[in-house]
């Protein structure tokens, strides 16, 4: 072993040590804070809530100098009293965060000289800044450590931004996450952020983009209510990152690694992403709807995969991207207690590729992507205050038959999902989804088991998470590319 080796597992092992440390002290903390007897009950800190929590780009579009920023960020609160009583916030008005150590097992082993199963350490904190009255901040850091991958690790600011808002209106400068999606599993209309392909294989990560948002905010009327413009320019290109090629999700290995430097990447002005998206309430007798309409223009956020001189190297090709989404609920006057009881949901998107000036690879096709989808939740169905929510979904794929077409995911796949919350003091969750292609003969499930244990340390959570790939035939799809990836992964985190 290598002195550079042997130094840097030494640096991952004082790594998980910390985190393990950390987690340590918080329970020990609680335990003495608390000061009771090791038969004692937990004593409530609050009422049951439910945890409705979205994805990040949800909660990011909420103005940061809004009255519920202390329910968003319940990590911390800086306020001084001026002299007429008021509070005036500080330049750090609150800060959060989470630590989470998670070992995941794959039931499969290549029986090769790779990294097959991973050891996760991951921090993330979020801080908000009020710079003046109109002008607010965001940093959100982010640390990502695979002890078993040096390759495979992250260190960036996922989101470090500026928001300057006035009379109907803001505007953000800075690398900034949004989530454009409706559907649960699968969003064609989220064209914004790369994704993170070398943390897992389902539900990967977003990343971080560099640019501008303005948005212009208008007074609505009975039926079109709140509209909304936003514009985006992104003129920083950056290359979707890959597994390396000796990790579990690598392309690389056998007589043709995968070299993801030296494949096709735009240059100048075709580095540029363009996005224009409206918002709006929707509000009619028959139903209550949230609208958003995209138009966008730029290169993919997923590259095309094709054989270069020496190595399998991606190859990046642009997009024109026409899409519409839609959540609505029926009213119950119009359509009956049945209907009411729905959430209707609808992506559609229609593509179309191009390939760069010097790009190797001949123009994509066009194509429609589209998901559509059904929720409705039950309560108080096993205990009090508990929910399930059943979801159906299908995603679907239209009008083009190329190379790129083979390794997008989810293009003719039913998708079946229920999500129980028990709403009790540990926040008990536990889900279950079902991935089944309809044309090929493929499968996905998944079930994610989440409690918070408070017998230790109220803000420390299990996550216990089942994953089981029944792959199509190499070549047919993007997770035959990679097979025999049924895991199991559980995990710690530490919310702060």
């Amino acid at each position: 072993m290598s002195m550079a080796t042997l130094q840097h597992r030494l640096i991952r092992g004082l790594a998980i040590g910390s985190a393990t440390l950390l987690i340590a002290t918080g329970i020990a903390g609680t335990a003495l804070a608390q000061g009771r007897d090791d038969d004692s009950e937990v004593p409530p800190a609050e009422d049951p809530v439910q945890d409705n929590a979205s994805d990040e780009g949800e909660f990011l579009d909420d103005e940061l100098f809004d009255d519920g920023l202390d329910a968003l960020l319940g990590g911390g609160e800086f306020v001084d009293d001026t002299a007429e009583g008021d509070p005036e916030p500080s330049a750090l008005t609150g800060w959060k965060g989470f630590l989470e150590l998670r070992p995941r097992i794959y039931f499969k082993d290549r029986n090769q000289d790779r990294n097959d199963e991973q050891l996760i350490l991951e921090g993330e904190m979020e801080f908000d800044f009020r710079l003046r009255e109109s002008t607010t901040a965001y940093f959100r850091p982010r640390i990502f450590l695979d002890v078993l991958d040096g390759d495979n690790d992250r260190f960036e600011p996922y989101e470090l931004y500026v928001t300057e808002a006035g009379d109907g209106w803001d505007l953000r400068a800075g690398q900034f996450v949004e989530n454009w999606g409706i559907a649960d599993t699968y969003n064609p209309i989220d064209v914004v952020n790369r994704r993170d392909l070398a943390t897992g294989i389902l539900d990967t990560e977003r990343m971080g983009e560099l640019g501008l948002r303005y948005r212009s905010f208008f007074d609505g009327g009975e039926t079109i209510g709140e509209p909304t413009v936003s514009a985006y320019v992104l003129p920083v290109w950056r290359p979707t990152p890959f597994p390396s090629e000796d990790q579990r999700f690598g392309f690389g290995g056998g007589a043709t690694p995968f070299d993801e430097d030296d494949g096709f990447e735009p240059e100048g002005s075709e580095r540029a992403f363009y996005g224009l998206r409206f918002q709006s309430t929707w509000n009619t007798a028959p139903a209550n709807s949230d609208l958003q309409l995209v138009v966008a223009h730029g290169p993919e956020r997923m590259p095309f995969v094709a054989m270069g001189p020496s190595a399998v190297v991606p190859v990046y090709y642009g997009a024109t991207t026409i899409g519409l989404g839609l959540r609505t609920v029926p009213n119950q006057d119009s359509l009956g207690d049945f209907l009411a009881s729905l959430t209707l949901k609808a992506e559609v998107v229609y593509k179309s590729p191009f390939a760069f000036d010097a790009s190797p690879i001949i123009d994509p096709q066009d194509y429609l992507a589209y998901v559509l989808g059904v929720d409705r939740s039950f309560y108080d169905l096993f205990a009090d205050q508990d929910q399930l929510t059943m979801t159906i979904e299908y995603a679907g794929e239209d009008g083009a038959i190329d190379g790129p077409s083979v390794l997008r995911p989810l293009a003719s796949d039913l998708i079946l999902r229920g999500l129980w919350e028990a709403n009790d003091f540990a926040r008990t969750s536990f889900e279950l989804r079902g991935i089944f292609d309809l044309e090929r003969d493929e499968q996905i499930a998944e079930a994610v088991f989440e409690r918070q244990l408070r017998g230790w340390n109220e803000d420390l959570k299990l996550i216990v998470q089942l994953q089981h790939f029944d792959a199509a035939d190499p070549g047919e799809s993007l997770f035959s590319v990679l097979p025999d990836n049924s895991s199991l992964l559980i995990g710690l985190r530490l919310d702060f």
